[in-house]
């Protein structure tokens, strides 16, 4: 069973911005110039979200996509993306948030970036984040990135998420984000590894359609079989993955699942708050309409999965900390908090390395026992939320979305877990809650 049967309307969004672009109905330089003007009045009244924002270079890559004579083939043809201030752009420095780091200009953009140009995106400039990605960075709902896509200042936003910060800012925002699994996609950077295993490069993006063009594109050069990045297969090196990308089909061709376990917890023993649970009921009922059992089942939550998440959250930053070569004074309270708790653990022995490993099996064996395809959990509403609904499957390399379902006149967020390299069946899934 696909999506097709169920009448999921497919025309908002980028894709739709793309589609004006490449039938010649609008040129990416009438986008632009719209979206630089929204900028600057956003900018004027209110705390600025971007790290940086180069008009001058925007409109003139915008005027060399309308000269492009591939242009009606670019799946992100002028689609405006916000990147994190802590992946690379051409020509900005790259500052993970923080003055400590170097103020010299990167010299190549990231495979991250150049991917999305050669889809035909736009890059409008990088967001704000809090200093190595640790925590909040202030904005409304915890992340900028979430809220550039929010004020309409970008039509989709990349970015890292490594707890489950960045999809509760996205959730708070009623935004789909999209971390999938371990390796699914390129991380900055090329790294094979960041927060000790733990982040992932995550999307956000306003509809289900965005989401699933901008994983097809970021992911090409695996599916395609490339030559290994980092000692992980399947992938392209940074330097050849730039190659345009064709994204054929659409929401319609997404699967969907054949049977969904749902559950009201956020964490062993816990409870998740009335309104996550009125969202999950409300998911749980749409998926009924549309034919998909529903089983109350919970996942093995265990209490030490919170700890086990903050603990190689706080590993990855000092590890951070060491390759960018920063002078730990000169960070920030938070991000020398993380260091000293990292030297606390390192001296009990380090995080259990067995830990993630044990969490990922009690995690697929719920899926086996059950013959669950997908996960229907509750997820945060205000960009606050207990880190074993979100985190904890960063920690077993488990995809996981978050997507917002109608609940009479609101929307509220819930929370889509699948198996490895289920991406796809969690777009199609998050389809079958955006009808309606």
């Amino acid at each position: 069973m696909t999506v097709a049967g169920s009448g999921v309307d497919t025309s908002a969004g980028p894709a739709g911005i793309a589609g004006a672009v490449r039938a010649g109905r609008c040129t990416a330089t009438d986008v632009a110039e719209a979206l630089l003007t929204r900028i600057a009045t956003a900018r004027g009244c209110a705390s600025d979200p971007f790290a940086g924002v180069d008009a001058e270079r925007l409109r003139a890559e915008a005027a060399a996509l309308d000269t492009r004579a591939d242009r009606f083939a670019l799946p992100l043809a002028g689609v405006p993306v916000a990147v994190e201030d802590g992946i690379d752009v051409a020509g900005r420095a790259t500052r993970h948030g923080s003055t400590a780091t170097s103020e010299d200009p990167a010299r190549r953009d990231d495979v991250l970036v150049r991917r999305l140009r050669a889809a035909g995106a736009l890059i409008v400039g990088t967001t704000r984040v809090p200093e190595l990605g640790l925590g909040r960075d202030g904005a409304a709902g915890g992340r900028a990135t979430a809220v550039v896509l929010a004020e309409g200042l970008a039509a989709l936003s990349v970015g890292v998420d490594g707890d489950g910060t960045l999809r509760a800012a996205a959730s708070a925002h009623g935004l789909l984000a999209l971390t999938p699994g371990r390796r699914a996609l390129p991380l900055p950077g090329g790294a094979a590894r960041m927060w000790s295993g733990l982040a992932a490069t995550t999307l956000l993006a306003p509809d289900v359609d965005g989401a699933r063009v901008a994983f097809e594109v970021l992911g090409t050069e695996r599916r395609a079989g490339g030559t290994g990045m980092g000692a992980e297969p399947g992938w392209a090196s940074p330097a050849t993955g730039t190659r345009p990308v064709s994204v054929p089909g659409g929401v319609e061709d997404l699967p969907v699942p054949r049977t969904v376990a749902c559950s009201l917890r956020s964490g062993r023993g816990l409870w998740a708050d009335p309104q996550a649970c009125t969202a999950v009921h409300a998911a749980a009922r749409r998926l009924g309409e549309m034919g998909v059992p529903v089983t109350a089942d919970d996942p093995p939550y265990r209490a030490w999965l919170p700890a086990q998440v903050a603990r190689r959250r706080d590993a990855g930053v000092a590890r951070r900390v060491d390759e960018l070569g920063l002078d730990p004074d000169r960070l920030g309270a938070d991000a020398r908090a993380a260091l000293r708790r990292d030297r606390q653990v390192r001296r009990l022995g380090g995080p259990r390395p067995a830990s993630p490993s044990r969490w990922r099996q009690r995690a697929l064996a719920l899926f086996d026992d059950g013959g669950y395809d997908v996960l229907l959990l509750p997820a945060p509403a205000a960009g606050e939320f207990p880190p074993a609904c979100l985190g904890a499957w960063n920690l077993a390399g488990l995809p996981s979305l978050v997507a917002p379902v109608r609940c009479g006149t609101h929307r509220q967020p819930v929370q889509l877990v699948g198996r490895a390299g289920a991406e796809r069946l969690l777009l199609g899934t998050a389809a079958l809650l955006e009808r309606g």
